[in-house]
Parts: structure tokens; sequence; C-alpha cells
């Protein structure tokens, strides 16, 4: 429960903290709205934070077609700027180009979010509901923002990848107090040494195909007066 608790608690603060970010940059890039996509490592796409809900009928249809500027952007990819235009000619994103003319958007920006977490690639986008000049200082700026969606990212994977770390530490440290305790006992009820109870509890474990830890515990269970489940030879 605790784990789970500290697990909602990283996310609803990265929630904040990327919103807080995506509203800074529009105010100070000029844009209407912006969004960050990220692909999972099962390969599924979603929208994980955005300015205005209307966006994300813009998002979903890229995810639908498979192509747009948020896909192309995922992996390495320099900035996409796109001035809407449905008579373009590249019908590989129509699908894109359709939705942003629905929704009023004129102009769009897609930046690759430069993150190292192992589960999640991401991409920066923004999105105008008028056409706006591209400069070298305004890429510049979008691309500081996608660092600093980056390092937000970055530092909820660290901390999922430290619980799991102490969960598995804690885990460890149970599971060899539980065989020692085992071995404890064995040794007491039948005089041996304590490589023979483990070369027991090893016999134990495969005999029974459990593994090593269950039937330590097992073991303990039985001599605490529980109904015996595993009997040493």
């Amino acid at each position: 429960m605790r784990e789970d608790s500290g697990a909602d608690a990283a996310e609803t603060r990265l929630n904040r903290l990327l919103n807080l970010i995506l509203e800074t940059a529009v105010d100070v890039l000029g844009f209407d709205a912006a969004t960050v996509t990220a692909r999972h490592s099962d390969r599924s796409l979603s929208t994980i934070a955005a300015t205005d809900q209307r966006l994300l009928d813009l998002d979903n249809a890229q995810y639908e077609s498979g192509a747009g500027p948020c896909l192309a952007v995922l992996d390495p990819h320099d900035p996409i700027y796109l001035e809407i235009d449905e008579r373009d000619s590249d019908e590989a994103w129509d699908h894109f180009r359709h939705a942003a003319a629905d929704l009023g958007v004129e102009t769009t920006l897609s930046i690759h979010i430069p993150t190292d977490a192992n589960e999640v690639a991401a991409s920066f986008n923004l999105y105008a509901e008028c056409r706006l000049e591209s400069g070298e200082q305004q890429l510049r700026t979008a691309e500081s923002f996608a660092q600093q969606l980056a390092a937000a990212i970055q530092g909820v994977d660290a901390y999922r990848s430290t619980a799991r770390l102490a969960q598995d530490l804690a885990e460890a440290m149970r599971s060899r107090a539980v065989i020692e305790q085992a071995k404890g006992m064995l040794m007491a009820e039948h005089r041996i040494d304590a490589d023979e109870a483990f070369a027991r509890l090893t016999q134990l474990s495969q005999q029974s195909r459990m593994k090593l830890r269950d039937v330590a515990r097992r073991v303990v269970d039985e001599r605490a007066g529980r109904e015996p489940s595993v009997s040493p030879q």
C-alpha cells in the first residue's frame, strides 16, 4: 500500500510539473496550447499532459493514423514546424491535417523530448490557432522547454527504479531471514550443522519444485504449530 501511495504521489507531482512547464512554454512561445505525447514500453501511445483538452483530438488523430509530427519526433529528430494546409500533397499526414483544420489549428511545432527513461519515449507538441513565424531563437527556447520536460520525466522514472530496487532488496532480506530461521530450526531438531541444514532445504526445494524461500517459510510454519505442508527428509 505504501509503495502504491508513493507511486501515485510521484505521478501527481509529475503531472503538476509537466502542466506548469507546458503552460509557461505556451506563454513564452506564443502558442495557444501544448501537449506531451508518450510512447510506452508496450508501444502504446498516449497524451500524458495537455494545457487544452480539445487538442487531445489532434494527438489522437495521429495515434489512430500512425502518422504525424508528434510521432515523427518521438525518436531523435529535428523539430518539425508546420503551417497547416489541407491541400498539402503529403498524403501520409492527411488525417492529422484534416483534424488540425477542424480544430482551427494553423501552426504546429513538435520537438523530441531527450529523455533517457527506460520505459517511455516522448515528444513536446505546440499548437497555435494562427500563423506563427518560426525562428532560430524560438526553436532554441522550445528545445530548452523540452529539456525541462525530459528532466521531469526522468525524475519519476528514477523514483520508480529506486522504489523497485528497494522492494527487491527488502524481499531479498526477508528471504534470507526466513531461510536462516528454517536452518536454525532444522539444526536444533536434527542436531546437524548449518551446511547440512541448508542441504536439506535445498533438497526439499528440488523435490517440491518450490523456491527455497517458500520451502523455508513452510518449515518455519510447521515448527510454529501450523499444519505441516513440507516434511524434511
